[in-house]
């Protein structure tokens, strides 16, 4: 009877087909992430969208609310000028430095995957941004770069500009390549996250498809072309998704928000700023997301 009565209490997880098994691990694993998202993302991004109505004006014990309807959203797009100077910064620097980090990313995984004496060593390497990516980090290298501007830079900017004006290149694709250049380190040091992911999936094709590609004579970009950046093409889409994230994070719209939030005390402007910003910030993702998704390659085992 105890064998029996045993039976019946594990029969019901003993039945399930090993997808639905792992679908049930997936969301016992999802469960931490999704009370997070509900209580420390979306209460906060609903609340946000709240007190943009009103006119919050602080008194002893609380808040002084005064619904305003869409004032706020109204001064943040045409009274305050520079919401939407800096909204259009946060756009250009994620047109210019995203596709850099991807590509960035993409080289240094492609070069740490490969096979030669000391590349555990130049992992480590690579990989001390990640370890180091703390705030004294950041506030120790911007020092030493301003420390260092007057006397020593990391580019010869003035050589690049004789060769660019010699060459012909528009200004303003002139100042986008400096911008781009000068700004490496930055670059490098954010793309930490990025290498692992490509790393990761780098290591997952199977390489049995790059002998038979060898057999048939396929050239480096051939197989680059037709066996890697495909089999990648997920992982391409997880790190833009990411990189696009840190962008917006990153932009200096967000001091403008917490300036105007806390320092000004205008909570209601700053929660409008912060809900229009959402607002681009989600709109541009989903695009860049439907449109990479469309060539996106799944190779099931």
């Amino acid at each position: 009877m105890k064998d029996n009565t045993k039976a019946v209490k594990k029969g019901w997880y003993a039945r399930l087909s090993y997808p639905k098994k792992r679908g049930l691990w997936g969301f016992i694993f999802l469960v931490p992430w999704l009370i997070g998202a509900i209580f420390f993302f979306m209460v906060p991004l609903v609340q946000t969208f709240y007190y943009s109505l009103f006119q919050m004006d602080l008194k002893l014990g609380g808040f002084d609310y005064t619904f305003i309807r869409l004032d706020n959203f109204i001064n943040a797009l045409t009274v305050n000028t520079d919401f939407n100077t800096y909204v259009l910064e946060a756009l250009k620097d994620f047109a210019i430095n995203v596709p850099i980090q991807i590509f960035v990313s993409l080289f240094v995984a492609m070069l740490l995957n490969g096979e030669y004496k000391g590349r555990g060593f130049f992992r480590v390497i690579f990989f001390i941004p990640i370890i180091l990516a703390t705030g004294i980090t950041d506030v120790k290298l911007a020092t030493y770069t301003v420390a260092k501007q007057g006397s020593q830079n990391f580019v010869n900017v003035d050589f690049l500009i004789q060769v660019f004006t010699t060459s012909g290149i528009p200004q303003s694709a002139m100042s986008t390549i400096l911008q781009t250049v000068t700004n490496i380190f930055s670059v490098i040091t954010k793309a930490g996250v990025q290498m692992i992911i490509f790393l990761a999936g780098l290591q997952s094709i199977s390489p049995q498809l790059y002998e038979v590609a060898k057999m048939e004579g396929c050239t480096k970009f051939e197989v680059f072309c037709k066996i890697t950046l495909p089999m990648i093409s997920p992982m391409i889409l997880v790190c833009m998704v990411y990189s696009i994230a840190d962008s917006f994070a990153g932009a200096t719209i967000t001091t403008l928000i917490n300036q105007t939030t806390f320092t000004n005390g205008n909570y209601g402007l700053g929660a409008a700023m912060s809900g229009l910003y959402f607002v681009v910030t989600v709109g541009v993702t989903l695009i860049c997301t439907f449109i990479v998704s469309k060539v996106v390659f799944y190779y099931d085992n």
